[in-house]
């Protein structure tokens, strides 16, 4: 032995396959974590047009069609239930959805497409538009989100107040799980009850306001409707009656028909870009 020398303890070599092995399975980890709860529980979403604004800003101004950074939103899917991927199977929710509450959903027309709106009438509600005023069960109601009041706002989507839906509308019953929806000679019938309104715009009439949401979906097999006999069909899920908050430059339900809650993905949470314009939305 020989004293005043330290032994060194023998150096490891690292075996590069190792490392670069270690390194994928821990990205292909995080990334598999983040798709899991992107599917499951929160989704980025960005604003694209001005339906929403004051609310939510699109990403095209609404004064000068000047491009602009629009908002960018966290979406949580937890409140009115999480969807599980693949399936139509839908999990217990915290709450079920108030008037007043935004909401993502599938656009119904074309599922691939995302939109954003209000909830301003629930399901089994009689609902009314006049003169820009909504009236649910026949009583007037505040609107305290319309922040820019009624005035007509232009966007990269215009409607012109000779389309009768901008401004009147109704009433109509927004359909809710349970109920019977009848079809016969260009008339409507809820659970036996009549529903009549002129034309709705053009040559665009109540009937078609109807089946043209379920009928036509049902060719894609994502209907809201059974088919009980000719002419009859049974709703399978609530739907809603949902608006931009920019009411003149929106198209919502006053155009396309009523929202069934099979479509509705989750809720806004907060705004985190741009900096400018991070908070919590209520």
């Amino acid at each position: 032995m020989i004293f005043g020398k330290k032994n060194k303890k023998p150096k490891v070599k690292k075996n590069l396959k190792g490392i670069i092995y270690e390194w994928v399975e821990t990205l292909g980890t995080a990334l598999i974590m983040a798709l899991i709860i992107r599917a499951l529980f929160i989704q980025a979403y960005k604003i694209p047009t001005g339906s929403m604004e004051p609310t939510l800003l699109g990403s095209e101004s609404s004064k000068n069609h000047q491009k602009r950074i629009g908002d960018h939103l966290l979406v949580e899917k937890i409140t009115y239930g999480m969807l599980l991927p693949f399936t139509s199977i839908r999990l217990p929710g915290i709450r079920n959805i108030k008037r007043g509450d935004i909401v993502v959903f599938k656009y119904p027309y074309d599922p691939k497409k995302d939109y954003i709106k209000r909830v301003i009438g629930l399901p089994g509600e009689r609902i009314q538009i006049i003169n820009k005023d909504i009236y649910i069960n026949g009583k007037k109601i505040a609107e305290p989100w319309l922040k820019h009041g009624k005035k007509h706002f232009n966007s990269n989507i215009l409607f012109s107040e000779d389309e009768s839906p901008r401004d009147n509308l109704g009433p109509l019953i927004i359909p809710k799980k349970g109920d019977i929806i009848r079809l016969a000679d260009n008339k409507v019938y809820i659970n036996n009850e009549f529903i009549y309104n002129q034309k709705l715009m053009l040559n665009y009439t109540i009937s078609d306001y109807f089946s043209s949401l379920y009928i036509k979906i049902n060719e894609r097999k994502k209907s809201n409707l059974t088919k009980v006999t000719k002419g009859k069909y049974l709703v399978k899920y609530d739907c809603y009656l949902v608006m931009g908050d920019n009411r003149d430059c929106s198209s919502d339900s006053r155009y396309w028909g009523f929202l069934p809650f099979n479509y509705i993905t989750g809720k806004p949470l907060v705004i985190y870009w741009p900096p400018t314009r991070v908070r919590v939305i209520k």
